[in-house]
């Protein structure tokens, strides 16, 4: 066992990744998501359409855009979860399959599926920081953009 590593770090790893398998296993309705987060928790995607992230700021935010997903992506689930620890017990990254409706308005729906990683900063077996990657070309690409090709090799 490594040095560094204590019991106390060992039951907080415990606490953490229950919390972030209890996220990953919210499927369908996620209303009450928020309520895994820090009071002031940052959470939203590293990447977005416009070029650079969105994310939230506070666990009423979080809420707000808990709402927003609920019923945007209203049957969204998450597949082929693989989670893994680090040396870390405070942090965590996520790999895995999304899917599901997407009923955004003023688009048509569609059924939009794409491959996700996920980071948790985790504290006192809360989520502090979530970041969720996935291409947003992709998502563009299933609402039915057509991407222009860049010329390669």
């Amino acid at each position: 066992m490594n040095k560094n590593i204590t019991n106390d770090d060992d039951q907080l790893r415990i606490n953490n990744l229950a919390t972030v398998k209890e996220y990953m296993a919210m499927n369908g309705p996620r209303l009450n998501r928020h309520k895994l987060f820090t009071e002031s928790c940052t959470s939203g995607l590293a990447y977005s359409e416009t070029g650079g992230p969105l994310y939230v700021s506070g666990i009423e935010e979080v809420a707000k855009m808990d709402e927003w997903n609920t019923r945007c992506f209203p049957d969204w689930k998450w597949e082929n979860v693989r989670i893994f620890q680090t040396q870390d017990p405070n942090y965590f990254w996520v790999e895995c399959d999304g899917s599901g409706r997407a009923l955004f308005p003023d688009y048509p729906p569609v059924r939009h599926s794409a491959h996700f990683i996920h980071s948790f900063e985790m504290e006192n077996g809360k989520i502090k920081v979530y970041r969720e990657f996935m291409n947003p070309v992709k998502e563009l690409m299933d609402f039915g953009f057509k991407i222009p090709q860049l010329k390669r090799f």
